[in-house]
């Protein structure tokens, strides 16, 4: 039977439900689009039913309840913000930090419909905006003995099949991730010594499938409710603190609003899932899932680090190297990568690594583009740089090279200089007029420490949460590892006779770390069968909880180099399917 209304104002539910007086859908003073429900708007300390209660609407909420339309489930899907950015809203995320780090956490994730997709701004080569996908390894998951509480208790092959459903719902394409299957005649991948550095493969997706696909499907839908400006500030239990019965949302305004389910999921990120769980404790003072003081610890997070420059011996040999551009193929769009092989990182005892390589112009050329980069700011803001002489300068020493690109931009929308942001510069032609070295930019890998960690401070946010303190610190070993990747990286470019390379290390031989991570906030909430090791079991279900699971790159044991969102989809699929075999066993026992 299809709804006319939000889910409270039905008796199909799994659940007994609460039913508020005169609220008639055609009047609804808070429904914003269709099943989008603005709680602000709710009757003060109302109770609201469903049969699954989602907290948090980025990509892992998402797809999570993706997985219970048309099922006969009836879905509370909760997000802090609204449908755009809010400052009041971010502002809840706010804490402290410590240790090698110097990024506040609310600059780290997005309090917003879709979540932090909000901000997955890569030019794919169809002109959409899109982000990066990728599986973690079979070794990711393997017990390392050089990485220190490694060892996931599920294998690769446990999420192959959800890693090829997590494809269609991101709409990425097929799932297959051999380079041969994106070769083409023009790009082949380089010759390289399989033992030592093999070709890597991203796939793109685009980002509107998590920013308007998926939100107006649950609109239109008769069993997904989501709940806009709904923060959830506390997980209520049973008196035995095993069952989550409640969970209460607070809203700026000074409202109060519950709601109970069957089942609850945590989709709040590395650092809102934590939080959520530390701060639950009115029957427990360590909060959920925390008799072993796990929650909050073994934080990762990936590094990007500037790893050098090749030089080409040859600088038309550019122009062979399109598989390592992010380019349509087949439609999908695809770019390539070096990463380490398995049997070189067991040998030698190293931890994920990739390399992507972006052509680039001359340093005095990258000078005057960020000259002229400068110039635009400061018109803008109306305000004189201090270094107007030095960029004036560099503008006109690059002046050729500006006018030739600027003209490529407005003409073909070819990139100024390739990066992350935006690839396509393997269809333009004389490449090698263009660009003199290819730049190498490494994702890396990061040990799970006990150590690096959330925990909560006594400051509290507009609504009375406990804020979060970020505490990180590099493991010796983590930089020998990547400074040992940079030079097998850059021996197997040098042997492959096209040019030569040049590593980028800092003036005491260090490699160039930024402060700053990638917002791939892991480990929080670690995964194990051991309730000693981790805060959730292998189905991703907290330990010692009967109704309560977590849908979130929080569960990583470990991190690979990759990046998290297919896995996280992976996992948020692979966790809904088990609360559906639940309610299955449920209706059959009874």
């Amino acid at each position: 039977m299809r709804r006319e209304g939000p889910s409270f104002l039905f008796s199909d539910s799994l659940l007994s439900a609460h039913t508020p007086t005169g609220i008639d859908k055609l009047t609804n003073p808070w429904q914003t689009c269709n099943m989008q429900i603005d709680t602000r708007q709710l009757p003060d300390n109302q109770t609201i039913s469903a049969d699954v209660c989602i907290i948090g609407a980025g990509p892992a909420g998402l797809a999570c309840a993706n997985e219970f339309v048309g099922k006969g489930v009836r879905v509370a899907l909760l997000e802090s913000g609204g449908t755009r950015e809010e400052k009041r809203a971010q502002q809840l995320s706010e804490g402290s930090i410590s240790g090698c780090i110097d990024e506040s956490p609310e600059l780290t994730h997005l309090r917003q419909l879709g979540g932090t997709a909000n901000h997955w701004i890569i030019k794919m080569s169809d002109k959409q905006y899109g982000f990066r996908y990728v599986p973690l390894n079979e070794i990711d998951f393997e017990k390392r003995a050089y990485v220190p509480n490694s060892g996931w208790p599920i294998r690769r092959s446990d999420l192959d099949a959800y890693y090829a459903r997590a494809h269609q719902v991101a709409r990425i394409g097929p799932y297959d991730y051999e380079p041969g299957r994106w070769e083409t005649e023009r790009f082949k991948r380089l010759s390289l010594d399989d033992n030592q550095v093999l070709t890597d493969v991203y796939t793109f997706g685009p980002t509107q499938v998590f920013t308007r696909e998926l939100p107006k499907k649950f609109a239109q839908s008769a069993e997904i409710d989501t709940y806009l400006h709904a923060t959830v500030t506390e997980l209520l239990t049973d008196r035995d603190a095993a069952v989550v019965s409640r969970a209460r949302v607070q809203t700026f305004e000074g409202k109060t609003i519950y709601f109970e389910a069957q089942q609850f999921v945590i989709a709040s990120g590395g650092f809102g899932t934590p939080r959520l769980l530390l701060a639950s404790r009115s029957q427990s003072e360590q909060g959920i899932g925390n008799a072993h003081d796990v929650v909050g610890r073994y934080y990762m997070d990936h590094s990007l680090v500037p790893s050098g420059d090749f030089y080409p011996h040859d600088p038309k040999s550019i122009n062979t190297l399109g598989l390592y551009d992010m380019r349509l193929v087949d439609g999908c769009s695809v770019l390539a990568g070096l990463k380490l092989s398995k049997t070189l990182i067991q040998k030698e005892g190293l931890l994920g690594f990739s390399a992507t390589l972006f052509p680039m112009p001359t340093i005095e050329e990258v000078a005057g583009l960020l000259g002229l980069k400068n110039m635009a700011m400061a018109i803008k803001s109306r305000q004189m740089p201090d270094s107007l002489a030095k960029d004036l300068k560099n503008i006109f020493h690059a002046k050729k090279y500006i006018t030739r690109m600027l003209y490529q931009k407005w003409v073909n929308d070819a990139p100024v200089m390739p990066g992350f942001g935006q690839g396509g510069w393997s269809k333009l032609n004389d490449n090698h007029k263009k660009f003199q070295r290819l730049e190498l930019l490494a994702f890396v890998e990061q040990s799970p420490l006990r150590d690096n960690r959330v925990s909560l401070t006594n400051e509290k946010d507009a609504l009375g949460c406990p804020k979060i303190k970020v505490h990180f610190q590099w493991y010796e070993h983590d930089i020998e590892s990547i400074l040992r990747s940079q030079e097998i990286i850059a021996a197997a470019l040098d042997d492959t006779g096209l040019g030569r390379f040049e590593r980028a290390i800092t003036e005491d031989g260090g490699p160039v770390i930024g402060a700053q991570g990638l917002h791939h906030l892991m480990g929080t909430t670690r995964m194990s069968d051991d309730p000693k090791m981790g805060v959730v079991d292998r189905d991703c279900k907290v330990h010692g909880m009967a109704n309560l699971y977590i849908a979130s790159s929080s569960v990583f044991v470990t991190s690979g180099y990759s990046n998290p969102t297919l896995t996280i989809l992976a996992l948020s699929i692979r966790l809904a399917d088990e609360i559906q075999r639940q309610f299955k066993f449920s209706r059959t026992t009874q």
